[in-house]
């Protein structure tokens, strides 16, 4: 059971462009961390990116992007590939 929940997290991170200010990557934090699934969100203003843990057998990906864009439908959210 606990094999099968360790598999299930993953770690992604994403750019979202448009961010005004400070509070803007604290609002995305609280928005994504209201979602089941959702272990941890950390976004950073200043690198106009996100860092998030989630249980991807409760939560897609996508609906972590519709979160962002719930906040402000301006932001411009891309996954980054790390493998480039």
């Amino acid at each position: 059971m606990v094999d099968s929940i360790l598999s299930s997290m993953q770690k992604m991170k994403l750019n979202i462009f448009g961010m005004d200010c400070v509070s803007c990557a604290m609002n995305i934090d609280e928005e994504i961390e209201k979602i089941d699934g959702v272990k941890e969100s950390n976004t950073n203003y200043a690198k106009q990116q996100i860092e998030i843990a989630f249980d991807s057998k409760k939560v897609s990906i996508d609906k972590i992007i519709s979160a962002v864009k719930k906040v402000d439908e301006k932001y411009d959210v891309r996954i980054i590939d790390d493998k480039e």
